[in-house]
């Protein structure tokens, strides 16, 4: 991830002016937008940090929004998007962009250097981790698989700090992609359309090259039938999705810790 950030502000107020001239100071590239989808879709190369900053008409900032959560969800693309605003206005845009695509939300008045510490560690990690793959390191890979592309980014965003993450949205796509890459975890949604989670799970347990990964299914059901449904598969465990983001990572945690 390089340093362009797209700041997508209504209007260029004297202290948006000022944040921009911070991050540019802390040496990052940044191109300014209104809250508009034909606007930012005609900037070529888009970056993959996103700054909005909430402020007037919030209303003019719901098909922007909508167009964000497209694109920090798109498969195969690791994107961020942050949030400026007051208490009202944030909890507005969290009514259209779930809250778990956003990395971060800042409070106004803000503190620039809160902001700028955020992206800063975010490039440091990005470039700790090719660092650790460069010099062979090897971190725990984790495949996510689940119909909802919601779900999957929340789910890269709680796990990339420590794990490798890949995703794919169905079972076939999970089927392909095992096919040629190798991972130490699959987390599988049990629910899913066309393909069941439980019918995946039956495919790799016969597979020579799959048979042998263990699966954690995820659900959203925590009634007693579909617990013993998912139970009776003899998956490695079940966690449900609606589970705190550090309840999951603890639980992902100890069962590497204990292999």
């Amino acid at each position: 991830m390089d340093r362009s950030i797209l700041f997508i502000t209504e209007q260029r107020s004297f202290l948006v002016n000022a944040m921009i001239k911070a991050l540019e100071e802390a040496r990052f590239q940044v191109i300014t937008s209104q809250p508009d989808i034909v606007e930012i879709n005609l900037i070529q190369k888009l970056p993959d940090i996103y700054i909005v900053y909430l402020e007037g008409d919030i209303v003019s900032f719901n098909g922007t929004l909508g167009l964000l959560k497209r694109l920090v969800t798109e498969d195969g693309k690791d994107r961020v998007l942050y949030l400026i605003g007051n208490p009202q206005e944030i909890a507005s845009a969290y009514d259209i962009i779930p809250r778990g695509l956003v990395s971060s939300s800042f409070l106004r008045p803000i503190n620039m250097r809160d902001v700028i510490f955020k992206l800063n560690n975010l490039i440091t990690d990005e470039d700790n981790y090719d660092a650790r793959h460069g010099n062979g390191a090897h971190l725990k890979r984790i495949l996510v698989v689940d119909d909802d592309s919601v779900m999957l980014r929340t789910m890269k965003n709680w796990l990339s700090k420590k794990y490798e993450v890949s995703m794919v949205n169905s079972g076939m796509n999970a089927i392909s992609f095992l096919a040629t890459n190798c991972v130490d975890l699959i987390l599988l949604d049990y629910e899913m359309p066309v393909i069941s989670g439980l019918q995946v799970f039956e495919m790799l347990k016969t597979g020579d090259k799959t048979k042998d990964i263990p699966v954690i299914f995820l659900t959203g059901k925590d009634d007693k039938e579909t617990v013993l449904k998912v139970i009776s598969a003899k998956p490695e465990k079940y966690l449900l999705k609606n589970m705190p983001a550090e309840e999951l990572l603890k639980a992902v945690d100890d069962f590497f810790h204990g292999r």
